[in-house]
């Protein structure tokens, strides 16, 4: 069941880089058929299933959160950092450049 989780926190985080909240749906219900699946073949009870169920959608959902707040985090931190050409404090005023082979 930990595996389980991390696997679906690990492909939610990697869904919110790509797509869309519309994309949790359809992808919270592959993981729950496929908690089923392992549900049966490893012959565990209803309870058992129905827990794993639950953590692997909360996964999936909370992995997709985090990888949204990354995604935003990281996008406002390369936009507040300036780049190397906006600095107009050490340009030289092109008024003052002379050529060197102009002289």
């Amino acid at each position: 069941m930990i595996w389980l989780s991390t696997v679906s926190l690990a492909a939610g985080g990697i869904l919110a880089q790509r797509f869309k909240i519309f994309v949790l749906a359809p992808a919270t219900i592959v993981v729950v058929v496929v908690t089923i699946t392992l549900g049966v073949t490893q012959a565990s009870g209803v309870w058992a299933t129905i827990l794993m169920m639950a953590a692997a959608s909360v996964a999936i959902q909370m992995g997709y959160f985090l990888g949204m707040l990354i995604q935003f985090g990281m996008g406002r931190l390369l936009a507040s950092k300036s780049s190397c050409f906006s600095d107009t404090g050490t340009a030289r005023n092109p008024r003052s450049f002379k050529l060197r082979f102009l002289e």
